[in-house]
């Protein structure tokens, strides 16, 4: 999520779906207008928190659904535990 995609306004009204289809995943989209930046487009925030509930628990039963892994992953080399979920 750090994707910045420039699109010229013409192609935004040529391929509305195709481009908003990936806008959940993107940071933005800087719309142009004469080759000059005009505005932008950014999915809304719940549409981004809805995305990521859909995703929740899709490691269950893999190799990372593993609390000794995490456990690991989470101790700071400064700390001599893990941080606790």
């Amino acid at each position: 999520m750090g994707d910045i995609r420039i699109v010229p306004i013409t192609d935004l009204r040529r391929n509305f779906g195709a481009l908003t289809a990936d806008l959940p995943y993107i940071s933005e989209i800087i719309l142009t207008k004469d080759g000059r930046p005009f505005a932008t487009l950014r999915a809304a925030a719940d549409e981004k928190r809805r995305l990521m509930m859909e995703s929740a628990g899709s490691l269950k039963g893999m190799v990372l659904d593993n609390d000794k892994i995490w456990i690991e992953v989470l101790k700071r080399k400064s700390r001599k535990t893990a941080v606790n979920l």
